[in-house]
């Protein structure tokens, strides 16, 4: 059997003596296993080198990028060419020159425009179809496998993730709030955080958990993942969790819950 790293006071009372003995009390209520280091191996809150991590591993690829835009640049060539732009300030052409030059950069630049308008706008829709099947999808997916309200947690969830473009395609990163892409949590993981990790963080969070079913809020907030009819019903999850990714985002829209 597998002990819990850190427990709650509760959880703790529940404990046989001999394994209860092995914790110690916290601040905050919790009780921490009690881990003696051995050669290296001891209990230690990781959190903070992972995001340590995930800051370097940022800025090495950044160094990539910018390193991989000069491509097969060669040097002495470029040097060249600088050098007859010097060259070339000092030429002066005369004033019909400068009207055929002016009117051809007049030219380009109108030309140059319009094609950069009509590319961000074939980006834009194309990165609002992709959030659709990739993060909306795979979020929608992974609510309803935890029985949570697509409804109030999809934009949460749309709020702590990005499409991030790379040499093979786009993937999904999960962000912290300073907008580090976060690492698994997952013991001895240094992969990217998945959307259903994010997902199970998020119910086990008070500020989200009443968004889950059987979580035992109570109030008017509670109907979100109730047994009623309704757009966040258990019925309507279970409805949802019998389709396809992109059957679901398109049934999801048509009941509301879905924006």
């Amino acid at each position: 059997m597998s002990l819990a790293a850190i427990v709650k006071a509760e959880a703790h009372e529940t404990l046989p003596d001999a394994i209860k003995a092995e914790y110690k009390a916290r601040d905050d209520g919790t009780f921490i296993l009690d881990v003696a280091p051995v050669d290296d191996f001891a209990l230690e809150n990781v959190k903070g080198l992972k995001s340590g991590l995930s800051k370097e591993r940022t800025a090495r690829e950044a160094a990539e990028k910018k390193l991989k835009d000069f491509g097969d640049l060669d040097a002495e060539k470029a040097r060249d060419a600088l050098q007859k732009m010097e060259e070339m300030v000092n030429w002066k052409p005369d004033e019909k020159v400068n009207e055929q030059i002016a009117a051809i950069k007049k030219q380009l630049a109108e030309k140059h425009a319009g094609e950069l308008a009509k590319r961000d706008e074939a980006t834009a829709s194309l990165t609002s179809q992709l959030q659709k099947v990739m993060i909306d999808a795979a979020a929608i997916e992974a609510i309803t496998a935890h029985k949570g309200s697509v409804k109030l947690l999809l934009p949460h969830v749309r709020n702590m993730t990005r499409l991030k473009s790379g040499d093979s395609g786009y993937s999904v990163e999960i962000v912290g709030d300073d907008g580090t892409p976060r690492i698994s949590m997952e013991p001895g993981s240094s992969a990217p955080m998945s959307i259903g990790e994010l997902v199970a963080e998020m119910k086990g969070n008070n500020e989200f958990s009443a968004a889950f079913e059987g979580s035992g809020a109570s109030g008017s907030g509670a109907t979100a993942t109730g047994n009623r009819g309704g757009t966040g019903s258990a019925a309507a999850i279970a409805e949802l969790e019998k389709l396809s990714p992109t059957e679901r985002i398109k049934r999801a829209e048509q009941m509301g819950i879905h924006k």
